[in-house]
């Protein structure tokens, strides 16, 4: 008797719990970028350190996250000069504030796509965003791609800059493999 109570205790520890029998996406390449006004002109950048964890299953959206972190200091705008006026304190200050974050709290269907309200995270500025995306499978591939605006001068971003555009358009696409 005691043998199948262990059995079913083992069973019962061996179970998957709900939360982790999501679908876990390995990312195998990523794209942040993002456009803004300065004078008139739009300037596109990128950054190129980009780490995420996907926890996603369209058949399991209230158990699904998704988190990303950009390193601030692998920013590109295709001028150095730009590139090393916003790394300082005024606008991303890399010394103390090294990463940029975002982690959802909630993904669920919006119209014929996705969507998910996230905590965007940027020199210490916590904002809830909600952010559309796509997600496209094909096998055991699949991509995320998703574009939303933010106003720097709610991170903190540029200061009172009046030449810099307030609006920032990022887009993410992160391709995986299950």
């Amino acid at each position: 008797m005691k043998t199948i109570y262990l059995f079913a205790i083992l069973a019962i520890l061996l179970l998957p719990a709900p939360g982790r029998s999501q679908t876990e996406w390995k990312p195998t390449s990523y794209s942040v970028t993002f456009k803004i006004k300065n004078a008139g002109i739009s300037v596109n950048g990128s950054f190129d350190t980009v780490s995420a964890v996907l926890l996603f299953s369209q058949e399991k959206l209230s158990t699904s996250s998704l988190s990303g972190k950009v390193v601030v200091n692998s920013i590109h705008t295709g001028i150095n000069m730009r590139d090393k006026d916003i790394k300082k304190e005024e606008y991303f200050d890399v010394d103390k504030f090294k990463d940029i974050e975002i982690k959802s709290t909630k993904v669920y269907y919006k119209g014929n796509a996705y969507a998910g309200l996230f905590d965007v995270t940027i020199k210490g500025v916590t904002r809830q965003i909600e952010i559309p995306f796509d997600f496209i499978q094909l096998s055991d591939e699949g991509e995320f791609k998703g574009s939303f605006t933010i106003n720097r001068r709610d991170f903190g971003v540029g200061g009172g800059s009046m030449m810099m555009g307030d609006n920032v358009t990022i887009t993410i696409d992160i391709k995986a493999k299950k």
